[in-house]
């Protein structure tokens, strides 16, 4: 606790649980004119319960506000840390993050755990698929992610102990493809009733699923200012360095939110195809450097059109 005026500090420490931090809040409910706290792992349950107790809290970007303090050789830790958000605070000079309603971050956590389900049940399928190939049965690795090429190694004759093996992948395989569907089944749902959605799905690649991904991770489009706002946000932006008359343009940032850079990506897949508005663009890329490139021009396009479309609608309503 900081008091700009008198430049007094009051420390304390206490436990990352609930019961601690009520106790803290009620010691200085009314006292305290903001609160800053960082964007690591836990903030929101800290957020909400300071935001229920009336705090003005501010959410700080970690990366942001290590800048400002610049190169320094002295050692890192919490104490250290919480001064300087606090001095920042005080300044008017703490570089915040969105924080995102309610409703946007339940989607988020919806769409992040199909994510993780989908490469969870990726990389057991390539389990099986090294395992059948050492006990001598080849097979197309991606046919293993089907329904046919799941019943094939069912029906194969193999030892005893590589048959324990087989059942026991296919279980965990069938275990996650039961939960992918049901949340599928939960954001085709949220698709159809949602018009942001649906708009999201009048642009080439992007299907249902897709669009709640894009959603989740742009939330309200309204916060932001600019199109090339977003190609930052996903990180797409190349890395530039000036000094003076020399500008230097390297390779992609990745400095922001992979999951929204994965997800346009994706709708860039399609590119290729004779219907795709981008076709143009993707062959005259794809000629003048290669694939690597051409994905994420498509990309930073399709990332403006899915900032537009839905901007629009949140500023008619």
């Amino acid at each position: 606790m900081l008091d700009p005026d008198s430049g007094e500090v009051v420390e304390e420490r206490f436990s990352a649980d609930r019961e601690s931090l009520g106790r803290w809040a009620e010691q200085w409910r009314g006292r305290v004119e903001a609160v800053a706290i960082e964007a690591t792992s836990g903030w929101r349950w800290v957020w909400r319960e300071l935001v229920t107790r009336g705090f003005e809290v501010r959410l700080a970007e970690p990366l942001q506000a290590r800048a400002l303090l610049g190169r320094r050789r002295s050692a890192k830790t919490d104490r250290l840390d919480a001064r300087w958000l606090a001095r920042l605070l005080a300044k008017e000079m703490l570089p915040e993050s969105w924080i995102p309603p309610e409703e946007t971050q339940q989607l988020r956590d919806r769409t992040r755990l199909r994510k993780a389900l989908a490469e969870d049940r990726r990389r057991w399928g390539q389990r099986l698929h090294a395992y059948l190939l050492h006990e001598g049965w080849p097979c197309s690795r991606s046919n293993l992610l089907r329904p046919p090429g799941l019943r094939w190694p069912g029906s194969l004759r193999l030892p005893a102990h590589a048959r324990l093996q087989v059942e026991s992948l296919l279980s965990v395989m069938a275990a996650l493809e039961t939960q992918l569907d049901t949340v599928d089944a939960e954001l085709r749902r949220f698709a159809r009733n949602d018009a942001r959605c649906q708009a999201l799905q009048t642009i080439y690649g992007i299907g249902p699923i897709l669009a709640c991904h894009l959603l989740a991770e742009i939330g309200q489009a309204r916060h932001l200012q600019r199109a090339d706002q977003i190609t930052r946000l996903a990180g797409l932006d190349p890395v530039v360095d000036e000094s003076g008359d020399t500008r230097r343009r390297g390779k992609l940032a990745k400095a922001g939110s992979p999951h929204l850079r994965r997800a346009r990506n994706e709708a860039a897949v399609h590119a290729h195809r004779p219907t795709a508005p981008d076709l143009a663009l993707s062959r005259a890329t794809r000629e003048r450097r290669d694939t690597t490139v051409a994905r994420p021009t498509v990309a930073r396009k399709i990332g403006k059109r899915a900032f537009h479309t839905p901007r629009e609608l949140e500023l008619a309503a």
